[in-house]
């Protein structure tokens, strides 16, 4: 009676906490499912080995634990940024796996003390396997979390619960004793679900991406069981419905595996995308921000900006369609051009950068020559040769500046003053106090990089 008592209360509970804002509670249905399931465990009797088919209270229990697993799924996808193919693959082939292990161990025992067939023995262990299945997922989706919830925590002790109240009823069918303990479980686990009902994330506004380690782990751990229980099978065969079911976990992580590398193909393609300019090919600012991060851990980088002559002049003539072809196949020249190490992206509209990892100055003003060269070469339009020309600015960290605005900024500057010649290479000029004191630049500071830039840019702005 107590333990009816009990369930029936949790059940009430669940009920009153659905009934709060939904910020404040667990998903509604699922945990509702829980605590019914076990409700109607507890006013059942249970299974026997004799009766056919699933009986009502086995098939309520079986029912209760996978509602907590989508009930610990949908609290994990609440605070972890996963896919939502991939995690329900997760918890599928979960479930072969969690059968394996129980249908191994306790299959020819339960038969044997049931007298019944293996196949029947299996069907009464369903159980038992969906349990320690929703144990496993419960532990693991409690570690994958930081913070952690401790809603699924609760969650997880409920799972064990289940463990516990199953493994009584499997030895009561193999004919030992249950115990005390196997009729104070499940009321016990409802009350564990309704408590988690009552309790609310602190960090439920924190979303994590998950981690490559996080996708991994899963189908490397299922396919680990699988092997060895297919190995064992060949030294010593082990019950059909076991070996069938790691046959059917590896088919699942094959499944896994191919939806894998679907979304990593789609998702190096955004990122492709994001740092690369669409008309062009070449990388966009984004990559260049990329490149350039190196500077402020103290690489060796030189960086060169380009701006084309006269290009207003080929789209006001010729049209932007054609202004548009001039910047491909001079894009594409700049790329045939460059050398290893070496990053080259479309700035936007008319200019160009050349980002030259561990290349020092003398090397980067060759390079920026030979580029103002390539560029100033005409190309074939539609409506004949068109010419335009190209002024470049050279900066090279650390000679120039200690970090990546600062030497974008000096490079920059040193374009708007080629541009004033129409056609030249100029070198930024080397930091105060000393032309030549290039240790004294090594040691400046990012404040120092920062009064020098301003003030270049101050007289760049003055000059007009």
């Amino acid at each position: 009676m107590l333990q009816v008592v009990v369930a029936a209360a949790s059940l009430l509970a669940v009920v009153a906490a659905l009934a709060r804002p939904a910020h404040r509670r667990p998903p509604a249905l699922p945990a509702l499912v829980v605590v019914a399931a076990l409700l109607v465990v507890v006013l059942l009797p249970p299974p026997s080995a004799d009766g056919s088919g699933v009986q009502p209270s086995s098939a309520a229990a079986g029912a209760a634990v996978a509602a907590l697993a989508v009930l610990q799924m949908q609290l994990l996808r609440r605070r972890l940024t996963t896919s939502a193919t991939r995690s329900w693959l997760d918890l599928a082939t979960g479930v072969p796996a969690g059968l394996a292990l129980v249908w191994a161990f306790a299959t020819t025992p339960v038969a044997l003390g049931a007298g019944v067939s293996e196949g029947r023995a299996a069907v009464l262990l369903v159980p038992l396997g969906l349990a320690w299945l929703v144990l496993t997922f419960c532990l693991t989706t409690t570690a994958l979390l930081r913070p952690p919830d401790r809603r699924m925590l609760v969650h997880a002790v409920a799972a064990a619960v289940l463990v516990v109240a199953e493994v009584s009823s499997a030895s009561a069918l193999a004919g030992q004793s249950a115990g005390a303990l196997a009729d104070a479980a499940h009321p016990t686990a409802a009350a564990l679900v309704a408590l988690a009902a009552w309790l609310r994330d602190p960090h439920a506004d924190e979303r994590a991406l998950e981690s490559g380690g996080d996708i991994v782990i899963g189908p490397v751990s299922l396919t680990l069981q699988s092997t060895a229980l297919l190995g064992w099978h060949l030294v010593s065969p082990i019950p059909e419905p076991a070996a069938w079911a790691s046959l059917a976990i590896i088919v699942l992580v094959t499944a896994k595996t191919a939806v894998v590398f679907q979304q990593l193909d789609v998702l190096n393609a955004l990122r492709s995308q994001a740092t690369t300019d669409a008309l062009t090919g070449l990388g966009n600012r984004r990559a260049l921000d990329h490149a350039l991060a190196v500077v402020d851990a103290g690489v060796p980088v030189a960086l060169v900006v380009l701006d084309l002559d006269r290009f207003k002049a080929v789209n006001d003539t010729l049209g932007h369609r054609a202004g548009d072809d001039l910047l491909v196949a001079l894009a594409g020249r700049l790329r045939e051009d460059s050398g290893s190490g070496e990053h080259v992206v479309r700035l936007g509209g008319d200019e160009f950068a050349l980002v030259l990892t561990h290349s020092d100055l003398p090397a980067a003003e060759r390079r920026a020559r030979s580029a103002v060269a390539a560029l100033a070469r005409p190309v074939d339009l539609d409506g004949g040769p068109v010419q335009v020309g190209a002024s470049a600015g050279v900066a090279a960290a650390p000679l120039h500046a200690t970090s990546s605005r600062a030497l974008w900024e000096c490079a920059d500057a040193a374009m708007y003053a080629a541009k004033r010649r129409d056609g030249a290479v100029v070198v930024a000029p080397l930091p105060e106090p000393a032309a030549g004191a290039a240790a004294d630049a090594v040691d400046a500071g990012p404040d120092d990089d920062r009064r020098r830039t301003d003030r270049r840019v101050a007289e760049r702005r003055g000059g007009g």
